[in-house]
């Protein structure tokens, strides 16, 4: 399988990240957005002609990710690895050491992650925003895929960090004529097929040979069992979802024909 690498679209999300990280303050933004969608690759973009402390968290844990973070930070600098154990200690690290008079952009991509695990973080990173990194040139970046864990732990009213962030942004997929972009060989109508079976997250138009037919890129992309795309809907579900199985069910029972809610209701 051929699977081709662009990065296309998102102008206005580059010149958000990018009047945000040219304010002459503080600045922090919450970026969030389905999986898939191309997050990551919009911040690397960013990042590229900047002064940067990148870092992917994961689901080991609050201390193996501090411990990271910690790591990251030390490299950034040329530094021998601190003895900091906790996250206010590694920011307030950064912000002793960065003394340069432009800002340093620092991401915590998967941030939910880190929220989903400890209750605390929000409070924490709180503190982080209002004692540590305001008064400085920072500009901190929060990602996440789980759009429901980064609404409540950053951007709701009961959220410690609602009213800090100095902007947000939701990724979303890429709209249909940006689609062209992607298989400029290809007519129309093969285009609005793609579209009907990927919609606009880069990702899966990744995935799509232009080599092949439509049908041949359906059965190789989508119907193959060892295909990322096969399973590709139930890894959502469980990633957002706490109890996917109702969803599922219902999924399945429309799969089966079911069109009415009370055919899905007794068919799931």
């Amino acid at each position: 399988m051929i699977m081709l690498r662009k990065f296309i679209d998102r102008d206005e999300e580059r010149a958000y990240l990018n009047r945000e990280y040219l304010s002459e303050s503080f600045s922090f933004s919450v970026i969030y957005g389905r999986r898939r969608v191309g997050k990551t690759e919009l911040i690397s973009n960013f990042l590229k002609d900047k002064p940067n402390i990148y870092f992917l968290a994961d689901k080991r844990g609050t201390k193996p990710n501090l411990f990271r973070l910690r790591k990251k930070a030390a490299e950034f600098f040329n530094d021998f690895e601190p003895n900091l154990e906790t996250f206010d200690e590694v920011f307030e690290y950064i912000k002793t050491k960065w003394n340069k008079r432009q800002k340093l952009v620092i991401v915590i991509d998967e941030f939910s992650y880190l929220a989903q695990m400890d209750d605390s973080i929000p409070s924490v990173f709180q503190l982080i925003v209002d004692e540590i990194l305001k008064a400085g040139l920072f500009h901190l970046i929060l990602c996440g895929s789980s759009v429901s864990m980064m609404e409540k732990s950053t951007l709701s009213h009961s959220s410690p960090l609602y009213g800090r962030r100095t902007g947000q942004m939701q990724v979303k997929p890429i709209l249909f004529r940006h689609i062209r972009k992607f298989f400029p060989e290809q007519p129309l109508h093969e285009i609005v097929n793609i579209y009907g079976a990927a919609g606009g997250v880069p990702f899966y138009l990744l995935f799509f040979d232009p080599n092949k037919s439509y049908y041949e890129n359906l059965q190789n992309v989508f119907f193959a069992k060892e295909a990322v795309m096969y399973a590709e809907g139930e890894f959502l579900l469980r990633e957002e979802l706490k109890e996917p199985a109702t969803f599922m069910n219902i999924l399945y029972a429309i799969s089966k024909g079911a069109a009415r809610p009370g055919e899905i209701a007794s068919k799931s």
